[in-house]
């Protein structure tokens, strides 16, 4: 019977996110918009803690940009040292947005991370109670793009240990939503007896399989509009060969779009009472695009 093991998956963490649509948003709530990722970080390692995982898995993009402001590098490493601290092992690759060659200035991070350090998969074996429980397996990007099917490199290289878990940043080759690199199909993926497959770049969490779970967490924090609900990481718990997912959110501002029919409104004072009761129910602070629908012509003169 092979040993429980467990760790937190997430990916496109985009610390130091620059928010350039919101700049127009009141200075006191754009400083809070500014901190939102470092502040989803910071929840990630304490619920990393609390669950007593046995590693952290960061599947890419850790950074917005290659070239990573020395603020955003720091917190991620004392991030770090909050995890070795615990004794909780760090495994990350680096994705587009912050691919290697791209960096020419790295901060060098503790001695529980491991790095994937290049474009060839590699794997690193994690030990628990001194026996060799689970490899992890990955690549980084060294340029901005990878077009090459990477998926098809992941081989299993020794059977004896219980565990194997895929990192891959990349997208399902028919995605029309986002830039396709590293691109793969779902059969790629099952090819070899994987445990559990831990997928970035793709901000919207999905579930692509459930046997081997083939998961994108998402992001971590939303950064506009689009990017609505929820945001954070799984935790994952392997034993005897299954799986068992938990979704936790980190988010620190959640971004919520609503859609509010104000054909009641006898006069645009009437508007304010019931936006009001629509939002009242939101837990938590939250960017709202709010869209007002009515059949009267009222609401037109109301927008004027």
């Amino acid at each position: 019977m092979a040993e429980e093991i467990s760790f937190i998956h997430a990916a496109d963490l985009h610390l130091d996110s620059p928010f350039k649509g919101l700049s127009n948003l009141p200075e006191q709530i754009f400083n809070e918009v500014l901190e939102s990722t470092f502040a989803a970080l910071d929840q990630l390692i304490e619920v990393a803690i609390s669950k007593q995982v046995d590693f952290v898995l960061i599947a890419g993009d850790l950074f917005d940009n290659e070239k990573q402001s020395l603020k955003a590098q720091i917190r991620l490493r004392r991030a770090f040292e909050k995890l070795e601290s615990q004794s909780i092992h760090v495994y990350l690759s680096y994705g587009n947005h912050d691919y290697i060659k791209g960096n020419r200035y790295p901060v060098t991070y503790p001695e529980n991370v491991s790095i994937f350090p290049g474009e060839k998969v590699t794997n690193f074996t994690f030990t628990k109670d001194g026996a060799d429980v689970a490899q992890i397996y990955g690549f980084s990007y060294e340029n901005r793009a990878v077009f090459e099917r990477k998926a098809k490199a992941y081989k299993i290289s020794d059977e004896t240990i219980p565990y194997h878990i895929a990192m891959l940043h990349g997208s399902i080759v028919s995605n029309t939503e986002h830039d396709v690199y590293a691109p793969f199909q779902i059969s790629d993926l099952v090819e070899e007896d994987f445990n559990y497959w831990a997928l970035g770049h793709i901000h919207k969490r999905e579930i692509l399989k459930d046997t081997p779970p083939i998961v994108y967490p998402g992001n971590i924090q939303g950064r506009n509009r689009k990017e609505t609900g929820e945001k954070g990481c799984y935790h994952v718990i392997l034993k005897d060969k299954q799986a068992e997912l938990s979704f936790i959110p980190l988010q620190s501002i959640e971004f919520q779009s609503k859609k509010i029919d104000v054909s009641s409104c006898k006069q645009v004072h009437d508007l304010e009472k019931q936006i009001l009761r629509e939002i009242t129910s939101t837990k938590g602070p939250q960017l709202i695009e709010l869209t007002l629908t009515s059949d009267d012509p009222s609401l037109k003169e109301w927008e004027r």
